[in-house]
């Protein structure tokens, strides 16, 4: 109670008592003296969520040769870095729905906050290049979806070995020409890579970006 009285005093000031987890302090240089919020921004702003430009480039390899007719499926949006790579890469027309929940993410906003941070990062992709941003949970989003086979899938959400499995079964489900994703050399999140050479394996392999 006490605590929480404290939580809403500094919050209804402008401020927040918190501090990094475990795992989010290795991320961050520990000599530098980083304050709570500089951390958060160094992690999000550095490789936390964000493919390489070398993984970029074979997204947009493989986004480039897939059937423009069709869609593209790209799960877990985050802050919209690689939905903006395979954006550029693909054709204006070509559709491209992005699915996130909006339930993490490394800055520590809430889901609105989230989802309206990436909503106005990638409102040209939407005004313009056929880009559609859907705030669902992406089984929900797997339940109701009625649209084409996907040219592309892309995976780069939950990575523990049942959800990759589970997204991967989907894709082969509805019958996409292409499945890739993000992570499968992660240090200590095993479950994309267990899972993907439980499925077949990986044809190409660039840094962490798997295509099957």
């Amino acid at each position: 109670m006490i605590k929480n009285g404290i939580k809403q005093f500094l919050r209804s000031r402008g401020y927040e008592l918190c501090k990094l987890y475990p795992s989010e302090a290795v991320e961050v240089p520990q000599d530098q003296g980083f304050s709570f919020r500089e951390a958060q921004i160094y992690r999000a702003l550095s490789n936390m969520g964000q493919i390489s430009i070398d993984e970029s480039r074979l997204l947009s390899e493989v986004v480039r040769n897939s059937d423009p007719t069709r869609p593209i499926i790209e799960i877990g949006t985050l802050f919209g870095h690689s939905t903006t790579v395979i954006t550029f890469a693909k054709a204006q027309s070509q559709p491209l729905l992005t699915v996130d929940n909006y339930s993490w993410n490394p800055l520590g906003l809430s889901p609105n906050a989230h989802f309206a941070t990436t909503s106005n990062r990638l409102k040209e992709a939407v005004a313009k290049h056929s880009v559609q941003i859907i705030n669902i949970d992406k089984d929900e989003f797997y339940r109701t979806y009625s649209g084409p086979p996907p040219a592309l899938f892309f995976c780069d959400a939950d990575h523990s070995y049942e959800a990759t499995k589970a997204d991967i079964l989907w894709a082969q489900s509805v019958g996409a020409s292409v499945i890739c994703g993000d992570d499968y050399d992660h240090a200590y999140q095993l479950g994309t890579k267990q899972a993907v050479d439980e499925l077949g394996g990986p044809k190409r392999l660039v840094g962490g970006l798997f295509v099957m």
